[in-house]
């Protein structure tokens, strides 16, 4: 596995950071929304370099080893620092029936040489992992 593979939770950040801004402009006032001399910030090349679209994890498989164990099927955000702190992987089951939602830290999830996402966790691991319930959210 090499270092620039690797997806970690400030590029992770980052993607939560422009996805913010974003919602933060969609929800202000009209009239806000009208000064068009308001400065919107950009990002350098460098950043986007480093930088992977949430709309492009969600949906890749998650691999221990050889073994496809789940799918990424959302990102968990920290509200209050911006950040991303885990993703919700669907493990088990054939087709998404009998699947089984799992929310695994972020910074566990990693990219191996040939692109795709690594994790430590066998498949049985994860299915006796507790159920990630959406409920709880706030």
């Amino acid at each position: 596995m090499t270092g620039k593979w690797r997806l970690c939770g400030p590029v992770a950040a980052l993607v939560l950071s422009v996805a913010a801004a974003a919602w933060a402009q969609d929800t202000q006032s009209t009239a806000e929304k009208g000064d068009s001399t308001a400065s919107t910030g950009a990002l350098d090349e460098a950043t986007l370099a480093r930088s992977a679209r949430a709309s492009k994890l969600i949906g890749s498989h998650v691999y221990a080893g050889d073994s496809d164990v789940g799918k990424i099927t959302d990102l968990l955000i920290d509200r209050e620092h911006a950040a991303v702190t885990g993703a919700v992987l669907s493990v088990g089951g054939v087709l998404g029936v009998g699947d089984k939602l799992v929310a695994i830290p972020i910074d566990q999830i990693k990219i191996d040489g040939e692109a795709r996402f690594v994790i430590g966790q066998s498949k049985q691991d994860l299915e006796k992992a507790p159920a990630f319930d959406v409920a709880k959210m706030k």
